[in-house]
């Protein structure tokens, strides 16, 4: 027998939270029976507690849900690699794209981790420079956590590296001998850069592209340790606008197998692109251990609901001593 939600043991804190809460109670009730020189049943006030803690802690032991392996096996698992390339540079933050562009890339990235069906991935926020900060992984679930954490000041500095990216990319799916190599740009497109459309074709990388703006643009806000503050300026004093650079995003997917999707707050075609790489070819394989489990929660469940009712329902009563 084991538990199969390990991380909700911290839910313990409840039932000893009722057991101080209703024993402070209890002596309180006690002292004021006193006082009237009244007296209570104390043997079922007792029970009545212990009823009562009994099932909050069978209500939690539910919630941590034992089970009982019954099978496992060792399956071949086919799949894609995906690294999903987040820009975070300043531009990111202007707000032609509801609430701003980075925040739609959160979005899309949600998006990413609620479609994909066995394939892996990873994210490569970028800026000046470039990491992983999610590995590959298709554990979706987990996913969340990294995407709350993308901000505006992940990476210092305000550029748009996207050739760090790629090449970080690049060698991590070689480094795991990668049949296929794909990856999703989520970015305004940023300047021109031969560099990176030159690398991805060198590669032979797969490059998806989501361009996160518009061709009008707005203003790029300045932010100063999380405040805004105002607005980046360019060289004449004026407040910089920060444009979405399609012709280029269009450009480094056309020429390397994949597509250009649009995201702002009148078009978004991004759902196509899990139709777009449904057939293509999953020849990475990988040995994936899968467990099936009988799961008990029902019962402790049963009891704990069953208990806490009988001890609510129990009233003891309380006469005078004389």
């Amino acid at each position: 027998m084991e538990l199969g939600n390990k991380e909700y043991v911290y839910f313990i804190i409840i039932p000893i939270l009722i057991m101080i809460f209703m024993i402070f109670g209890y002596r309180k009730k006690i002292k004021i029976l006193n006082r009237l020189r009244l007296q209570n049943r104390s043997l079922l006030e007792k029970m009545r507690i212990l009823l009562i803690l009994s099932g909050s802690l069978l209500a939690v032991i539910a919630l941590l849900s034992p089970q009982k392996l019954l099978h496992e096996e060792n399956r071949d698992v086919r799949g894609m690699n995906i690294y999903v390339l987040v820009d975070v540079s300043r531009s990111m933050m202007t707000e032609d794209v509801f609430p701003n562009r980075l925040e739609g890339a959160k979005r899309i990235l949600q998006i990413i981790l609620d479609n994909l069906r066995g394939d892996r991935v990873g994210f490569i926020p970028f800026s000046d420079s470039a990491y992983i900060q999610m590995p590959l992984t298709d554990d979706y679930s987990i996913g969340r956590n990294y995407i709350n954490a993308i901000d505006g000041n992940l990476i210092s500095g305000g550029g748009t590296n996207l050739y760090e990216g790629l090449l970080i990319a690049n060698k991590s799916l070689e480094e795991l001998e990668s049949q296929n190599k794909t990856v999703v740009i989520l970015s305004d497109g940023g300047d021109e850069d031969q560099n990176s459309l030159d690398f991805a074709i060198a590669n032979g990388i797969n490059v998806y592209s989501v361009g996160i703006g518009t061709n009008d643009g707005g203003v790029v806000p300045l932010y100063e340790n999380g405040v805004r503050s105002g607005f980046i300026r360019d060289a004449s004093g004026s407040p910089a606008v920060s444009k979405l650079n399609s012709e280029f995003l269009k450009k480094i997917s056309q020429e390397n197998n994949g597509r250009y999707y649009e995201v702002n707050n009148l078009n978004n075609n991004f759902y196509d692109f899990f139709s777009d790489i449904e057939n293509m070819d999953r020849n990475n394989i990988r040995e994936e251990k899968v467990r099936e489990y009988k799961k008990y929660f029902q019962i402790p469940l049963g009891i704990g609901i069953l208990l806490i009712l009988i001890g609510f329902l129990m009233k003891g009563k309380v006469r005078d001593e004389k």
